[in-house]
């Protein structure tokens, strides 16, 4: 009788010991859930951490602020392909951040593009954790919980998510120059909006653009092109064709920095440039225009750079601008 006692005791304790393994397990796998993983680490940039360090160190300190007598940096404009491309391009932009917001506490919005899937929205992410080689950092659950009630969202597919690099491609430039205790992240991948879709969107935005513990972030490339991008124009007439590609973007620019979307969209239709984060770009001029510092910020694009010199209609080559916009320190 006691041997039988002694035995389901055994066996008690040994569906206990099971039930709270499987319940570890499904906690794990939960959390696991909630963290985005770093997708491209390994690929379009190193996985380790002390190489990232040193490669990323490098390029910020090569990076010149050739803009003065700054009070505050609004929001920056980076390009997000592998850092052996885009990387010294990006720094330019985020020396501003090293400089002038460095172990400041912000709320910052990244925004990018869907490259492989099609949405008619603006998605969430349903993370709680962004990983990265050289930290994690954490998802503001309370301004994405806020934007989600507007029900003119959606949350966006962890497996969707984890595939686009737009938004991945900024994480440890952001970590290295604000520290990753000092951001609470607000993903927002961009879909293909249409003029009054944006314009909504920037209104919602703008009044973030008004709070000083706020940054924006649009990632974007600009021209792709090549045949393998589907956009070859060029004027045999106006020189080589990398120069008629940079004068395509550079009239862009010039728009950008004058914030104004309706020559963008004007730009856009008849040049077609196939600037991959338009729709995010003209959000965020919308804000601009939106908010109270509508008069106060100015955009400067501060560094350009093709990843190829295109000279034959065989070749490729994508576009990458930096730019900063800022109010003036009175």
């Amino acid at each position: 009788m006691e041997q039988e006692n002694i035995g389901d005791l055994q066996q008690k304790e040994q569906t206990e010991n099971k039930n709270q393994q499987e319940q570890n397990e499904e906690i794990q796998y939960d959390q696991k859930l909630e963290i985005r993983e770093s997708s491209y680490a390994g690929s379009w940039y190193s996985n380790n951490e002390h190489e990232l360090n040193i490669q990323i160190n490098v390029w910020l300190d090569m990076a010149k602020c050739e803009i003065q007598n700054i009070q505050a940096v609004k929001a920056i404009i980076v390009p997000h392909a592998g850092f052996s491309f885009s990387g010294p391009t990006q720094a330019y932009a985020y020396k501003y951040l090293k400089q002038y917001c460095h172990q400041k506490k912000l709320r910052v919005f990244l925004m990018g593009p869907f490259h492989y899937i099609f949405i008619r929205q603006c998605g969430l992410s349903g993370m709680k954790v962004y990983e990265t080689p050289v930290g994690n950092i954490e998802i503001d659950q309370e301004t994405i919980n806020e934007l989600r009630e507007l029900a003119y969202f959606e949350t966006t597919d962890k497996d969707a998510e984890e595939e686009e690099h737009s938004l991945e491609m900024q994480l440890c430039f952001l970590i290295k120059t604000l520290g990753a205790e000092n951001i609470k992240l607000i993903p927002i991948m961009v879909g293909a909006l249409d003029q009054s879709q944006e314009t909504l969107y920037g209104q919602i935005f703008s009044k973030f653009v008004d709070q000083d513990d706020t940054l924006f972030i649009v990632s974007t490339d600009f021209c792709h092109w090549g045949q393998k991008y589907k956009y070859t124009y060029f004027n045999k007439d106006d020189g080589e064709i990398y120069e008629q590609i940079e004068k395509l973007d550079q009239r862009g620019m010039t728009i950008i920095e004058k914030h104004d979307n309706q020559e963008f969209i004007s730009y856009l239709k008849e040049t077609e440039n196939n600037i991959c984060g338009r729709h995010a770009l003209s959000i965020l001029l919308h804000a601009f225009n939106n908010s109270k510092y509508s008069k106060d910020i100015q955009t400067h694009f501060v560094r350009y750079a093709l990843s190829s010199l295109v000279k034959d209609k065989s070749d490729q080559s994508v576009s990458y601008a930096s730019a900063v916009s800022i109010i003036e320190d009175q």
